[in-house]
């Protein structure tokens, strides 16, 4: 069997890995190598019930915390299959050379993160993400080598092509030449991050921004829980985007505060205790913004508070937590064994994404995904180190699922034959409309409407927000639709993901509107409270025929 992946980051790796060892023929396609992944960012650690702490840990407690963390949105059966095979998984990664931190006995060393009351994520001093990345490229190489993976770098995913709408192959771009190419396959798992390209400046590399699953969006894959959008609690600013100060830092006893009365105050401990500092992520964010917002105290005058590490000892600060040090030195100036760290919560992940069930099958037949894009793991709010878990373990689930779904989904000769020559028209006019906005006066380039289209995400889907503001953002939104577009003969794929982009930004803030809640990462003003009976279900998006639909469905349904 052929599989098709698009995205090659930690999930894209872990399942041509897992697909290559299971015999089937892969084909990679990412516009950068692994080692410029977005996953490569991941700081902070993977969670595993290892218990080599005595504290009696266990992966159904990693589970609970799962599950509650994530205020029962997502798939319980799921989470439980994955938190039951993360210790494996990481003995696995290790036995292959993969490289975590480790404590005085030898084994992978664990920290506390947020939403968690037991040491269950394991860590590398020198950055999880670039640790893992490397890992799985190195085991790709093999079987690279053995010509059972072929990694296509430089070229871009457009848009599905379907035939009776089942799977039937895909329109890529070079990027480098601007070449347009039909690519078949029997099944496709799209790995490709989540849709930070819709809010722009996030946490998140720019290189991952969700065109992709807008494109699927458009072709009619359903969408899941899209509103639910993990603000991370402490983040900095610097002049291109919002970097990332890890959980790590709260994990290793860092302290949050602001001043009050002209004394520090650690609003975090006085509202939840000794370990509230620890509190998920979501709930961190929203006192923050409470803290800024409505109690307008910040600090040093602007809206933020501290991140004190100061009472830390020099090898917590310096060597477990050197990323944090690295980047407040190189961005901020400062050193956070004797500075505070400024911070404010900033967009991080992407909890709602492609539908897909226990599988990672999708709702269109073929079509399977897998890491941030996919919406199954962590319902309403992610618990810290919970990402790469489900994109290495997410991954490996679809690769296995694959051969099962090319049942719901081979083509024959006939079929086969019109997906090339629809592909063929699809390029055709993808070629006319380049040329066709080239020559119109009243053409605007597509990185000016985007600009815009993140202003308006970003106004309307705050750590706050309310049916008003929602509503506005929507009509401004769907305004975009009037205008023109420029397409650069060299840059079809980002151009012509633009109207892709509207579509599924639009998708968000209806999906918004329809839970009329607060839930997790979706705080409505309006509805401040959590509606179990209506709510406790998956928000999902349709689109067909130019409109989209929005509908609850029960949690954990299978797709087939």
């Amino acid at each position: 069997m052929e599989i098709l992946i698009t995205g090659c980051g930690l999930a894209g790796l872990s399942a041509a890995i897992t697909a290559a060892e299971n015999g089937d023929r892969v084909k990679i396609i990412s516009p950068y190598p692994p080692e410029r992944s977005q996953s490569v960012l991941a700081s902070g650690g993977t969670n595993a019930a290892l218990n080599t702490k005595g504290e009696d840990d266990s992966w159904e407690q990693h589970a609970a915390d799962t599950i509650k963390a994530g205020c029962c949105l997502a798939d319980e059966t799921a989470v439980q299959q994955m938190a039951e095979s993360a210790p494996s998984l990481i003995r696995e990664l290790a036995g292959r050379g993969i490289v975590f931190s480790r404590d005085e006995n030898g084994d992978p060393d664990l920290r506390y993160f947020g939403g968690q009351k037991k040491k269950r994520t394991v860590f590398s001093k020198a950055g999880i993400g670039k640790q893992l990345v490397s890992g799985l490229s190195s085991i790709l190489l093999k079987y690279i080598a053995e010509g059972k993976v072929e990694l296509l770098t430089n070229v871009k995913f457009v848009k599905p092509i379907l035939a009776d709408g089942k799977y039937a192959g895909i329109i890529t771009e070079n990027t480098a030449t601007g070449e347009l190419q039909y690519l078949q396959s029997d099944v496709l798992i799209t790995a490709t991050g989540g849709i930070g390209g819709l809010f722009g400046n996030t946490t998140g590399s720019r290189t991952s921004d969700g065109a992709v699953t807008a494109s699927l969006f458009r072709a009619g894959a359903e969408m899941a829980n899209l509103e639910m959008i993990q603000y991370h609690p402490t983040t900095i600013a610097t002049a291109q985007k919002r970097m990332l100060i890890s959980e790590a830092a709260r994990g290793e006893g860092g302290r949050l505060f602001t001043m009050k009365d002209g004394q520090r105050w650690y609003f975090m401990e006085d509202w939840y205790g000794e370990r509230g500092n620890l509190m998920p992520r979501d709930v961190v964010s929203q006192c923050i913004y409470k803290v800024c917002n409505d109690l307008c105290l910040g600090i040093d005058g602007k809206q933020q508070v501290g991140l004190d590490l100061t009472h830390l000892d020099e090898y917590t600060v310096h060597d477990k937590l050197k990323e944090i040090t690295d980047t407040t030195k190189l961005y901020l100036d400062l050193d956070p064994l004797t500075d505070v760290i400024p911070v404010y919560p900033g967009i991080h992940y992407f909890m709602g994404g492609i539908y897909v069930d226990r599988f990672h099958r999708t709702t269109i037949p073929g079509i399977l995904a897998a890491g941030e894009c996919a919406c199954i793991y962590h319902g309403a709010n992610r618990l810290g180190g919970n990402s790469t878990l489900g994109a290495i373990y997410g991954g490996r689930i679809a690769a296995q699922s694959a051969a099962e779904e090319r049942e719901f989904c081979s083509l024959n000769a006939e079929e086969k034959k019109s997906a090339e020559e629809l592909a063929r028209l699809e390029i055709g006019d993808l070629m006319r409309s380049s040329e066709e906005s080239a020559a119109s006066a009243e053409s605007e380039p597509a990185a000016k409407i985007m600009a815009d289209i993140q202003t308006i995400m970003n106004g309307s889907l705050g750590i706050v927000r309310n049916g008003v503001q929602l509503a506005e953002g929507l009509t401004a939104l769907k305004a975009m639709k009037s205008r023109s577009l420029r397409f650069d003969r060299y840059h079809l794929s980002e151009d012509s993901a633009v109207s892709d982009f509207i579509e599924l930004g639009a998708a968000m803030l209806e999906s918004a509107i329809f839970r009329k809640e607060s839930r997790g990462a979706q705080m409505r003003s309006d509805y401040p409270e959590t509606d179990d009976a209506n709510f406790r279900k998956t928000v999902c998006a349709s689109y067909k025929n130019g409109e989209i639909a929005i509908r609850a469905d029960e949690i954990g349904r299978l797709l087939r």
